[in-house]
């Protein structure tokens, strides 16, 4: 698949992240309910499945999209990856995560 068309699905999954993140951080400040209460645990569970189907669409074949989701906060905090060849960036963006997942 093409960087750019990646970039654009990438950029649909990351709108759609920001909008549950905002809905759920509103839910927890009015109830404290945290992201495995059981009426969230659901939400969370369908989440990571469309992760996980935007992953296999696009290729990621390794889990970039959660590394990039939990382990980069989205690109808040940047983290480096090193190709097999030696190149090493560091991911901040949705088109640098696109070069990674196909690469």
């Amino acid at each position: 698949m093409p960087i750019d068309e990646i970039v654009r699905r990438l950029e649909a999954w990351a709108d759609r992240q920001r909008k549950l993140q905002a809905q759920y951080q509103a839910l927890q400040a009015l109830t404290n309910a945290d992201c495995e209460c059981a009426l969230l645990a659901p939400v969370w569970s369908v989440w990571t499945a469309y992760t996980v189907a935007v992953s296999e669409l696009i290729g990621d074949d390794n889990e970039w999209l959660q590394w990039y989701e939990l382990e980069c906060d989205m690109g808040r905090h940047p983290k480096e990856v090193t190709s097999t060849g030696g190149k090493t960036i560091k991911v901040r963006t949705l088109r640098q995560l696109a070069r990674v997942i196909a690469y």
